[in-house]
């Protein structure tokens, strides 16, 4: 797809030039900067240099939480983004000083392309299987190169999670009981990365990368979209967990969370699209593992359970330890 709206761009006209300060995140990637727009478009966002940006296809929705991300790095100017995903409802575009945001949604990206297929910009005739499959296993291999490449990052180092919690805010809104005594805390937990094949009804495939966090002590196993990290390591009390996921229970906890339903087609020739379940294949399965820091809080309330809170998610646990 990015090749698609670039040559497109490039057809009508546009100049992209590569913008080494467009920084981006694994899911919302630079396309290039407009130093020639195009002709068409009514005026509309590929305006003299305009950021032009891909958020390709993927399980989740557009959301406000990963805008917040993206523009923390994003120039000053006038930005263009192209999302295959849907867009949450009501969103709000984050702001920020000199910054100007548009962005188009499916619908409008898909009319768009529809509109130069039908006009013969864009050529809609059908490859051979051979070059479709060389051209899909390339791309899967370059978008899990960019989705990964925050995994890699931490590799060498014992990261800590960015907290994403205010504690007072926090409770405000659940109040718990009087007199809380909140201790800063960070609490171990595992990455996992975790590279296979899914496979779908039909014989279909896709190569697939996930990164997903193990926390015992938030007794949880999930998939990360995007992780924060911290540029340096709190001065905390570390709290390990008891004991880790043997090998084979996370080896079948992995086949449960990437288990997915996925749309396919069941002709290559077809543009009819389905739903089917797919499912990791375990052969195919490449794993890895880095321990990271998830900052939290103790919450102590005399004469009561103690608890423990995310300070990622923002989630309430018990917590038997020890507090000192």
């Amino acid at each position: 797809m990015d090749d698609l709206i670039v040559g497109l761009l490039r057809h009508r006209g546009a100049v992209l030039e590569s913008n080494p300060l467009a920084i981006g995140t694994p899911s919302i990637r630079p396309l290039g900067r407009i130093s020639e727009p195009p002709i068409g478009l009514n005026n509309g966002p590929a305006r003299l240099h305009t950021n032009v940006w891909h958020a390709p296809d993927g399980w989740t929705i557009l959301d406000r939480v990963e805008l917040d991300r993206w523009i923390v790095d994003a120039i000053v100017g006038q930005h263009w983004i192209l999302s295959e995903r849907p867009l949450s409802q009501n969103l709000r575009l984050p702001e920020k000083l000199g910054v100007e945001i548009e962005i188009w949604g499916p619908d409008q990206l898909s009319n768009w392309l529809g509109e130069a297929i039908l006009s013969g910009e864009v050529n809609a005739s059908v490859s051979s299987l051979n070059d479709i499959d060389e051209r899909r296993e390339s791309r899967d291999v370059e978008e899990i190169r960019l989705e990964s490449a925050w995994f890699e990052s931490i590799k060498d180092d014992l990261c800590t999670m960015s907290p994403m919690v205010n504690l007072e805010s926090w409770i405000e809104r659940n109040p718990i009981g009087n007199n809380v005594r909140p201790t800063a805390v960070l609490v171990e937990a595992r990455i996992w990365s975790v590279l296979g094949m899914l496979r779908g009804p039909e014989s279909n495939t896709e190569r697939a990368w996930w990164g997903i966090l193990e926390s015992p002590i938030f007794e949880t196993f999930e998939i990360l979209q995007d992780p924060v990290f911290l540029s340096h390591r709190p001065d905390l009390r570390v709290i390990p967990p008891l004991t880790w996921m043997d090998e084979n229970i996370v080896l079948e906890n992995i086949s449960r969370v990437t288990e997915t339903r996925k749309t396919f087609s069941p002709d290559s020739l077809s543009s009819v699209r389905i739903h089917g379940t797919w499912s990791l294949d375990p052969s195919s399965t490449e794993v890895e593992s880095v321990t990271v820091l998830v900052p939290a809080w103790i919450m102590e309330i005399p004469n009561s359970s103690n608890n423990i809170l995310n300070a990622v998610t923002g989630n309430l646990h018990p917590f038997t330890g020890t507090i000192r």
